[in-house]
Order: structure tokens, then sequence, then C-alpha cells
């Protein structure tokens, strides 16, 4: 009676972690940008070796194509100085839809260890507003690894390889504050400082004095007529 409980219980956690999978794809969010990875693991050959898959809420994830006669990447296209030094293991990201944008990341060849069991390396993908990717950053392996016997600086063939993709966003920056220019005396070389505000008066008492006169010697004419009157 053991046996069919048994089997019972793990076709039930096997259904259970069947519909976990299945609703955690579903929550996935839709794919906004794809870059395809290349690589010259073997000489001068940029073979394409996986994908860097971008989401629409900012995450990212590397997933390998796995296929046995995977697409090649010629040298005409893509032309670069780095690509022709065998010391250095180099790694270009393509946007797909897009052949003429590539991202060139050369490491040296050495911090790929022969002896290790698996090559750690890290994507940076940078971001604009748009969502646009417009720069990568690479690493992989470890310095160290440069630094040992000629004999381990030899590359693995095919390391197991365990990929981590960052996403950062570009922000804006502060924006600096820019203030007056200062007055400077040309004959002292030191800062003049500015004049304290004057007031109204100041500023306006040859217009006021005028009018003042004016109302004063107006009022007093018409006082002395009444008076001749009156006499």
């Amino acid at each position: 009676m053991r046996v069919p409980e048994l089997t019972s219980i793990s076709l039930l956690v096997s259904g259970l972690l069947g519909a976990l999978a299945s609703g955690s794809e579903q929550q996935q969010a839709p794919l906004s940008q794809t870059l395809n990875v290349f690589d010259n693991l073997k000489a001068l050959e940029f073979v394409q070796r996986g994908e860097l898959q971008l989401f629409t809420d900012g995450t990212a994830q590397y997933h390998s194509i796995g296929v046995q006669q995977p697409p090649q990447l010629s040298l005409s296209k893509a032309l670069f100085e780095p690509t022709t030094d065998p010391a250095l293991y180099t790694v270009i990201v393509q946007p797909q839809n897009n052949d003429s944008a590539h991202f060139v990341l050369p490491i040296r060849r050495c911090r790929l260890n022969a002896d290790a069991k698996k090559l750690d390396e890290t994507f940076v993908l940078h971001q604009n507003e748009k969502g646009n990717v417009f720069h990568v950053d690479y690493d992989a392996g470890s310095s160290e690894n440069c630094v040992r016997s000629q004999e381990s600086r030899q590359a693995k063939k095919d390391p197991v390889v365990l990929t981590r993709v960052l996403v950062s966003k570009q922000a804006q920056g502060p924006v600096p504050k820019l203030a007056a220019a200062a007055n400077l005396d040309m004959s002292t070389g030191k800062e003049v400082q500015p004049e304290p505000p004057k007031s109204f008066l100041a500023k306006y008492w040859y217009y006021l004095i005028p009018v003042v006169l004016m109302l004063m010697l107006g009022g007093e004419e018409p006082q002395q007529e009444g008076n001749n009157r009156r006499q």
C-alpha cells in the first residue's frame, strides 16, 4: 500500500511544480530587445553562442542557442583590431535587426583558466531613456589566472559558463547652478561688492521735488485772491 501512496504524492508534487512553472512563464514580461553574442574561443572564428534578452520590466537574461552549427560572424563585418590579437578573447554583441552596430568586448585570454571547472562572466547592459542599449561592459574569469604557469594559460575549449546579466539605466545627473560672473576691479584685481538696493525716494527724488514745489506754489495764489475780495 505504500508504493501507490508515494506514487500519487510524487505525481501531485510534480503537477504542482509544473503549474507553478507555467504560471511563472505566463507572468514573464514581454521581450523588448535581443542581442546576439559571438565569441572567438576557437582561434579567430567568431561563432554565435547565445543571446542577451531584455524585457520591458527592466530585467535581462542570457539564453544559449545550443545548436550544432551556430551562425558565424565574418571578420569582414567586424573590422576591429582587437579581433586579430590571438592573446585576446573577444566577445562581440550585435543587436538583432541592426547589422551595422557592434559592441566589441576583448579581455585577456589567459583569464580563462583551463583548470577551472566553471567560468563566471558578467554582461552589463547600459540603456538610454528609450530603452535602447548604447554600451555594454563585459568581464569573465579572473586576473589571477594570468600569473600562473604557462600551461594553465591555455583557455578551456568548452568551459561551463555561468552568465550573469545586469541592466543599468541611464539617469539624469545633477544640474549645476550657474552663478553670476564676479565684478572685478581691474586696477586692484579684487571683487567689487554690489551696491545695496536704493529706496524709492533715493531713486526718484529729482522727479518728486518739482511736483512738490508746484503743489506748494499753486495752493497760495487762490488763498491771496480770496483775501483781496473780502477787503
